[in-house]
Protein backbone atom coordinates (compact mmCIF):
# COMPACT_ATOMS: atom_id res chain seq x y z
CA UNK A 1 0.00 0.00 0.00
CA UNK A 2 1.31 3.35 -0.83
CA UNK A 3 -0.17 6.73 0.68
CA UNK A 4 1.15 10.01 -0.94
CA UNK A 5 -0.08 13.32 0.80
CA UNK A 6 -0.19 17.00 -0.24
CA UNK A 7 -0.14 18.65 3.80
CA UNK A 8 -0.68 22.06 2.10
CA UNK A 9 -3.72 21.18 0.39
CA UNK A 10 -4.55 18.67 3.02
CA UNK A 11 -5.16 15.95 0.90
CA UNK A 12 -4.32 12.57 0.60
CA UNK A 13 -4.07 9.54 -1.89
CA UNK A 14 -4.37 6.23 -0.42
CA UNK A 15 -3.27 3.11 -2.99
CA UNK A 16 -4.30 -0.26 -1.70
CA UNK A 17 -3.24 -3.43 -4.13
CA UNK A 18 -4.91 -6.58 -4.29
CA UNK A 19 -7.54 -7.95 -1.61
CA UNK A 20 -9.04 -5.31 0.58
CA UNK A 21 -8.96 -8.34 3.36
CA UNK A 22 -8.61 -8.35 6.77
CA UNK A 23 -4.83 -7.22 7.40
CA UNK A 24 -5.35 -4.55 4.42
CA UNK A 25 -8.12 -2.61 6.16
CA UNK A 26 -6.38 -2.88 9.33
CA UNK A 27 -3.44 -0.70 7.68
CA UNK A 28 -5.42 1.64 5.51
CA UNK A 29 -8.29 1.91 9.18
CA UNK A 30 -4.58 3.49 10.84
CA UNK A 31 -3.07 5.37 7.75
CA UNK A 32 -6.46 7.05 7.23
CA UNK A 33 -6.36 7.50 10.98
CA UNK A 34 -3.29 9.09 11.09
CA UNK A 35 -3.73 11.17 8.45
CA UNK A 36 -7.02 12.99 9.70
CA UNK A 37 -4.92 12.89 13.11
CA UNK A 38 -2.16 15.21 11.33
CA UNK A 39 -4.95 17.48 9.53
CA UNK A 40 -6.04 15.72 6.24
CA UNK A 41 -9.12 16.46 5.40
CA UNK A 42 -10.08 15.24 1.68
CA UNK A 43 -8.95 11.29 1.09
CA UNK A 44 -8.76 9.37 -2.05
CA UNK A 45 -8.74 5.69 -2.12
CA UNK A 46 -7.36 4.61 -5.48
CA UNK A 47 -9.31 1.13 -6.44
CA UNK A 48 -7.32 0.78 -9.56
CA UNK A 49 -5.32 -2.49 -7.80
CA UNK A 50 -8.11 -3.79 -5.62
CA UNK A 51 -9.22 -7.42 -7.21
CA UNK A 52 -11.60 -8.18 -4.25
CA UNK A 53 -13.24 -6.72 -1.48
CA UNK A 54 -14.64 -8.16 1.75
CA UNK A 55 -18.39 -7.02 3.82
CA UNK A 56 -15.96 -6.07 6.27
CA UNK A 57 -13.51 -4.15 4.92
CA UNK A 58 -16.07 -2.36 3.13
CA UNK A 59 -17.43 -1.31 6.63
CA UNK A 60 -14.20 0.22 7.41
CA UNK A 61 -14.16 1.88 5.05
CA UNK A 62 -17.72 3.22 5.52
CA UNK A 63 -16.37 4.04 9.55
CA UNK A 64 -13.74 5.92 7.92
CA UNK A 65 -16.19 8.17 5.85
CA UNK A 66 -17.82 9.14 8.79
CA UNK A 67 -15.02 9.51 10.97
CA UNK A 68 -13.56 12.31 7.86
CA UNK A 69 -17.04 13.53 7.81
CA UNK A 70 -16.91 14.60 11.50
CA UNK A 71 -13.99 16.25 10.91
CA UNK A 72 -15.55 18.24 8.03
CA UNK A 73 -13.75 15.67 5.73
CA UNK A 74 -14.39 13.68 2.93
CA UNK A 75 -13.38 10.40 1.94
CA UNK A 76 -13.48 9.48 -1.67
CA UNK A 77 -13.62 6.51 -3.98
CA UNK A 78 -11.31 6.32 -7.68
CA UNK A 79 -11.16 3.74 -10.55
CA UNK A 80 -13.55 1.58 -9.30
CA UNK A 81 -13.53 -1.73 -11.20
CA UNK A 82 -16.78 -3.51 -12.03
CA UNK A 83 -16.27 -6.52 -9.44
CA UNK A 84 -15.96 -3.63 -6.34
CA UNK A 85 -18.62 -1.74 -7.72
CA UNK A 86 -20.88 -4.28 -8.02
CA UNK A 87 -19.86 -5.55 -4.20
CA UNK A 88 -20.88 -2.23 -3.33
CA UNK A 89 -24.07 -2.34 -4.61
CA UNK A 90 -24.74 -5.72 -3.72
CA UNK A 91 -23.93 -4.40 0.07
CA UNK A 92 -25.67 -0.71 -0.47
CA UNK A 93 -22.58 1.25 0.46
CA UNK A 94 -22.16 2.48 -2.96
CA UNK A 95 -24.32 5.66 -2.34
CA UNK A 96 -22.34 6.81 0.32
CA UNK A 97 -19.17 7.43 -1.13
CA UNK A 98 -18.62 10.06 -3.90
CA UNK A 99 -16.76 8.21 -6.95
CA UNK A 100 -14.50 9.74 -9.48
CA UNK A 101 -12.89 8.02 -12.58
CA UNK A 102 -9.25 9.95 -11.92
CA UNK A 103 -6.97 11.45 -9.41
CA UNK A 104 -7.43 14.52 -11.37
CA UNK A 105 -11.29 14.04 -11.72
CA UNK A 106 -11.34 13.71 -7.64
CA UNK A 107 -9.30 16.78 -7.17
CA UNK A 108 -11.07 19.10 -9.24
CA UNK A 109 -14.72 17.86 -7.93
CA UNK A 110 -13.71 17.74 -4.02
CA UNK A 111 -10.91 20.50 -3.65
CA UNK A 112 -10.78 22.12 -6.96
CA UNK A 113 -8.13 22.66 -9.80
CA UNK A 114 -4.67 23.12 -8.11
CA UNK A 115 -2.27 21.85 -10.02
CA UNK A 116 0.08 21.22 -7.81
CA UNK A 117 -2.00 18.97 -5.50
CA UNK A 118 -2.15 16.97 -8.51
CA UNK A 119 1.57 16.74 -9.39
CA UNK A 120 2.23 15.71 -5.85
CA UNK A 121 -0.53 13.45 -5.64
CA UNK A 122 -0.54 11.93 -9.22
CA UNK A 123 3.24 11.22 -9.08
Amino acid sequence: MQVRWSEAYKVAVIDPQGDLGIRTMVEIKNSIGTLLRDGCRTLIVDCRGVKRAEAMSLGVLVERLCRARDLGGTLALINLGPELAGRMRELRVDSLFQTFDSIQAALDGLVGSHSEAAAVLAA
